[in-house]
């Protein structure tokens, strides 16, 4: 049985950009599968040693929607990267861009989150851990916008539809400042609502009128979401804002009012509650929700983030809603590892691995979105790293085992079962997905993670019949998301996972080259 595998070149263009960002001047990386030539006495047919995986087709479950990030807050000063910092002669913006949204030099995000602002970089209000956690809004004044503001923003915006994005959020953390009870995007004390009933409307209108704009603009705005973590205080720090339960249910109604009353957005859906855990508060914030009759025939998904949420937080959470609400799907609409300090280590790229197979897995959520892209470090939040006063840039190790399912897992592939045959193999948190590629061919793309520092995994799979070719993309201590090797797929042929790496294998139906 021939396990070895023919290197190939097909992420060259990415080895460039590597090189670029100061990442590519290490010795070339070794192949890590071991290659047994054709005449070696000790290669054999048996495969019965080897542990299996098992895949099953047939099986089925959510149909994914997207993978994305948000732009809040660094697309307002990032979007004004205009200096070319290497020798490609591009911006930063524009090679940070490239990462983030181009599926072949980079992740291939297709969602991105754009902040709608309350104001308060505009006014100077409140007390702010950073400069850059205020916000601007497009508003003059009621009713009068000037859409060259927050223009930093907008052309990452802009430049992210342009590489592929096909899902654009636009999100609050806090309404407008001039419709807060206390005049600032966020509250002084106590935990409580900072916009009155009354108020409700006017904050929808703005929203709205927005997101009209962008969409005469050719922006593809799909959802609007208002609500931000709901429960928590939002005192001082940055732009939030508190709601309770029953607030929540009166406010989207009064969103909803007014979407439905504008053709042009007749495309256009409500999201969130954006709960910020699985757990805590968050069924309290859903049954607000789906147990108000007009919400729940609007609300065909739900979005809420993963932090501090755990196995049994989210199997909870995904069986409630199997009995009470089995027909609305659920999004991770924003995560990040809670960890201060620096990470550029593959240690954080497991662990970002390994919230997204959970959350795949567990909640069967249909899209899955990275908190912040871009940060200046000091926190395991950013996919990439930036320093503001140079302009240079650091890919990440997180963005590249990112890229592992949003690069490969594309709008439209379909989940499948997959299942090892022993406890080992199945700690690596298989996942499965099938598809048809820009080529028309049919695909089956999977992704395995080793956490191992010291074991690699090997195995076979089963029910694979009909794939005819095999691919590896590694993300490692030597690899960023890069094409190792392709060749001929088999049942025989052993796969093997190196030692702490996120890798995906893609199986496909076309001829073997």
């Amino acid at each position: 049985m021939k396990r070895g595998v023919i290197l190939c070149a097909c992420l060259g263009l990415l080895g460039g950009l590597l090189a670029g960002c100061g990442q590519g001047d290490s010795p070339p990386a070794q192949d890590t599968r071991e290659s047994l030539s054709e005449e070696d006495p000790e290669e054999t047919n048996d495969t019965s040693q080897y542990h299996k995986m098992k895949v099953d087709t047939e099986t089925t479950y959510q149909t994914m929607e997207s993978f994305g990030t948000s732009g809040a807050w660094w697309s307002q000063y990032v979007g004004g990267f205009t200096e070319s910092v290497d020798d490609s002669g591009l911006s930063s913006r524009e090679r940070i861009a490239t990462l983030l949204f181009d599926k072949e030099q980079g992740i291939g995000l297709t969602c991105y989150r754009f902040n709608l602002g309350a104001g308060s970089a505009e006014s100077r209000k409140g007390s702010y851990s950073d400069i850059h956690r205020r916000a601007q809004s497009f508003e003059v004044s009621e009713g009068v916008y000037d859409f060259d503001k927050d223009a930093n923003a907008v052309w990452f915006l802009e430049k992210a539809v342009e590489l592929g994005v096909e899902e654009v959020v636009l999100f609050c953390n806090s309404p407008l400042e001039r419709l807060t009870d206390n005049g600032k995007a966020h509250l002084d004390q106590g935990m409580k609502s900072n916009i009155s009933e009354e108020n409700y409307k006017a904050f929808a209108v703005y929203v709205m009128d927005v997101a009209e704009h962008f969409l005469e603009e050719g922006i593809p705005v799909k959802l609007l979401s208002p609500i931000n973590e709901p429960q928590w205080e939002w005192i001082g720090g940055q732009e939030g804002a508190h709601y309770e339960p029953k607030q929540t249910t009166e406010l989207y109604l009064a969103f909803l009012d007014e979407l439905e009353s504008r053709e042009a957005l007749s495309g256009v859906k409500l999201s969130g509650p954006e709960s910020g855990e699985w757990g805590g508060q968050a069924l309290e914030y859903t049954n607000a929700i789906l147990g108000n009759e007009r919400l729940a025939a609007h609300f065909d998904t739900l979005d809420n983030h993963s932090y501090w949420s755990d196995e049994t937080a989210k199997k909870a959470y995904r069986n409630y809603m199997k009995v009470h609400y089995p027909d609305v799907k659920l999004r991770t609409s924003e995560w990040c590892e809670m960890v201060n300090g620096s990470d550029v280590t593959m240690d954080s790229a497991i662990h970002i691995a390994q919230e997204i197979a959970e959350d795949l897995r567990i909640l069967d959520v249909v899209s899955w979105q990275n908190w912040v892209a871009v940060a200046p470090g000091g926190y395991r939040d950013g996919l990439i790293y930036i320093d503001e006063k140079s302009q240079k840039f650091r890919a990440l190790k997180r963005l590249w085992s990112f890229g592992n399912y949003s690069r490969y897992v594309r709008p439209g592939y379909v989940r499948v079962e997959i299942q090892a045959d022993t406890r080992g193999q199945e700690e690596m948190l298989p996942t499965a997905f099938t598809g048809v590629n820009e080529k028309g061919e049919k695909e089956l793309v999977m992704v395995f993670i080793n956490e191992s520092k010291t074991e690699d995994q090997e195995f076979v799979l089963e029910g694979c019949e009909g794939y005819s070719r095999i691919a590896y993309y590694e993300t490692s201590d030597t690899r960023d998301l890069e094409c190792v090797s392709e060749d001929v797929f088999s049942a025989d042929t052993v796969i093997m996972i190196p030692r702490l790496s996120v890798t995906t294998v893609i199986l496909t139906d076309g001829p073997a080259r």
